[in-house]
């Protein structure tokens, strides 16, 4: 029975992709009950200043291979090394991010490896004897679960903000395994040639860190606004299912059990009400900020950090303030 689970640790070179926080920290409860090892593998040019966050999510094993070569980001330098590692030493599960890089280097893997590949994973458990997975199907309608014997690797991807992430108490420095893997590195098919950070009015909401939400109670009057803010702070732009149907926003904005749900670190819900169909999209978020002038409403319930009043007259107060501090810092 194969027993360590690995995670790719995904960075663009200046920070880590939050899902392989929520990686490791799933990672590392699913190879205890297996009795193996929560193990990352770091690629790139530098990457040593990576471990020690690594080990404070409990990483027992850094398979460590650095190259000068490996800055431009090649998914398929990337995915002969990743396939080198796994048919050297055979982790149980290997756990990718569904990143724009990391969905292509799971698919690439598999087909190669003719390895099984599931994508965009909610869940994963071991039961004594199979691995069990789970993942929604039918834009969220419904959960399809997979038993799977551990006796052949399995590549997962996982959207981020779908799992929980949490540091140990006691983080002990991991085993470094450096291998020296020579990438295809002179194949030119595909190269990245520069990192274009996305704009945050057309990045999808569950990789958005900050959004700005706006419900019926901004209305079509105030949805520019709501824009202009979103634009100020560097947000992404999410709705509620009404402004959706009164075609305000597109049906790829909506947040809600019927819509997207987001993980991002600061949510700004502006004249949301607060019903269940909008907040189950909500929970995973970090701090929630709600704007509402009814003191009644279940947003407030819901949200971290409560603001009550007109959004028609707080959101133009806060893009004034924010004008001025911009004027301020030159």
């Amino acid at each position: 029975m194969l027993k360590d689970i690995w995670v790719f640790a995904e960075h663009n070179n200046c920070e880590m992709e939050s899902t392989t926080w929520e990686m490791l920290t799933e990672g590392r409860k699913l190879a205890s009950n297996l009795k193996g090892q929560i193990c990352a593998c770091l690629i790139g040019a530098q990457n040593d200043e990576y471990i020690g966050s690594l080990s404070r999510y409990g990483t027992g094993k850094v398979y460590l291979v650095e190259n000068e070569g490996l800055a431009g980001d090649s998914s398929h330098d990337y995915a002969h090394i990743l396939e080198e590692l796994i048919e050297k030493y055979r982790p149980s599960m290997m756990m990718i991010g569904a990143t724009a890089v990391g969905t292509e280097l799971a698919v690439r893997i598999a087909a190669k490896l003719r390895l099984r590949c599931i994508t965009e994973v909610k869940k994963v458990g071991f039961d004594g004897e199979k691995i069990s997975i789970s993942k929604s199907g039918f834009n969220d309608k419904l959960y399809l679960n997979f038993d799977l014997v551990p006796n052949k690797t399995v590549i997962v991807t996982v959207l981020p903000g779908d799992m929980e992430s949490d540091e140990i108490k006691r983080p002990t420095e991991p085993e470094v395994i450096r291998e020296n893997i020579q990438a295809p590195f002179d194949d030119t098919r595909v190269r990245n040639k520069d990192f274009i950070k996305g704009d945050p009015r057309e990045i999808d909401l569950e990789e958005a860190q900050l959004i700005v939400a706006a419900g019926r109670g901004v209305g079509t009057e105030g949805f520019a606004l709501l824009e202009e803010l979103a634009d100020m702070l560097g947000a992404s732009v999410g709705v509620t299912r009404p402004l959706v149907d009164e075609g305000i926003a597109p049906h790829r904005r909506q947040i809600g059990l019927t819509g997207k749900s987001v993980a991002p670190k600061v949510l700004i819900a502006c004249g949301i009400s607060g019903a269940r169909e909008f907040t189950g999209g909500i929970e995973k978020a970090s701090l929630t900020i709600a704007i509402n002038n009814d003191s009644k409403a279940h947003i407030f319930k819901a949200a971290d950090l409560n603001v009550l009043g007109d959004v028609r007259e707080v959101i133009p107060a806060i893009i004034e303030r924010l004008k001025k501090i911009t004027e301020i810092r030159g």
